[in-house]
């Protein structure tokens, strides 16, 4: 098949590709995001109609509509727009450095181990205290971010060669995995029952509770997120060619590949310790995405575009039930499948 021709815009370092089909789907994303939108705004146990919506909008609405609209849904909303956004980033990512596309935050470990460090601070505030200065819910952000990173020196310590082979970064990350599982498991039998009520109810990874003020932390490491991936866009794409390829392009693959691989351990700590992990996100975003945009590898904006709608999509189907969920619950339902086609899928181009 002729590959379709792309033009661009290019700014320095910074490129931005401009291709019919990555047009067409970028405006279908953003208006399904869109939609999404007013439907997570308007329905609920209280259904609130357009007209009232504009008017808390414009400030002239009661304060039941207010707290309703304004600190409860669109703070959800907002938050699982950006941390869907930030996990189908992270994913993308992963699956370029690694070239495989099961190598995910998820499955490499780097959310279990910001994971186990967050319970770590929820069940044993004096050590956070005494460590960090800060306990409870302001400890998670930094308890996330040391777990993350200290399981991702520890992958990158065992499976550095030079560079990453995909296999064995992921087999390296299983056994990570299973390790910061342990740890959590043997956490949650030393605590008591409030603080093992609170933890297990956050692993599921849930938007409930979230608040405007998680906003913040989240949307500035998004546009960080975002800045540094369209300066080194270039270099990503040169990596899905491979490493060798991308060295005779004259990419520094080690510096491109430590780049990317920080942004994605910030996007899980950050996302992990606001809402819980949220499996699968990572993993389904940037294979849909290559699928929808017609790209040869994971594009990192379109992944996080994807990721958003998945997230948002995936939080009004839990609220929707007759009993709510936990939006963890809801994408590891619809996941799991997902990532049995690629492992099938896979396994056949293998044989071939």
């Amino acid at each position: 098949m002729t590959p379709e021709p792309n033009s661009g815009l290019q700014l320095g370092p910074i490129g931005l590709p401009r291709r019919s089909t990555a047009v067409k789907a970028t405006i279908t994303t953003l208006g399904l995001l869109l939609l999404l939108t007013a439907i997570a705004l308007q329905r609920g146990e209280i259904d609130i109609p357009l007209s009232r919506m504009l008017d808390t909008f414009l400030g002239r609405g009661t304060r039941l509509d207010h707290l309703v609209l304004i600190d409860h849904r669109l703070a959800r909303l907002l938050v699982g727009a950006g941390i869907g956004c930030a996990l189908g980033i992270a994913g993308a990512l992963t699956q370029t450095i690694a070239r495989n596309p099961i190598a995910t935050p998820d499955i490499l470990g780097v959310t279990t181990g910001a994971s186990a460090f967050a319970v770590l601070v929820l069940v044993m505030p004096r050590l956070a205290e005494s460590t960090l200065g800060i306990s409870g819910r302001a400890a998670l952000i930094p308890g996330a971010f040391v777990g993350a990173f200290l399981t991702t020196a520890l992958i990158l310590g065992i499976s550095w060669r030079g560079g990453f082979d995909g296999y064995r970064l992921i087999l390296v990350g299983l056994g990570v995995n299973a390790l910061a599982l342990a740890f959590t498991t043997w956490l949650l039998t030393k605590a008591s029952i409030e603080e093992a009520a609170v933890a297990t109810r956050w692993l599921s990874g849930s938007l409930e509770g979230v608040t405007i003020t998680d906003i913040i932390p989240l949307f500035v490491t998004s546009l960080v997120i975002i800045f540094v991936c369209l300066f080194i866009s270039g270099d990503l794409g040169a990596l899905k060619l491979g490493r060798d390829v991308a060295k005779t392009l004259g990419v520094r693959t080690g510096r491109t590949e430590f780049i990317a691989l920080a942004l994605a351990v910030l996007a899980v700590a950050v996302t992990t310790a606001i809402a819980g992990p949220i499996a699968f996100v990572a993993f389904v975003a940037p294979q849909a995405a290559m699928r929808v945009f017609g790209s040869a590898g994971p594009p990192p904006i379109a992944s996080g575009l994807l990721g958003a709608v998945l997230l948002v999509s995936a939080d009004l189907f839990a609220m929707s039930l007759p009993v709510t969920l936990p939006v963890g619950v809801i994408t590891a339902i619809f996941g799991a499948p997902f990532l049995l086609y690629i492992l099938r899928h896979q396994h056949r181009r293998t044989r071939a």
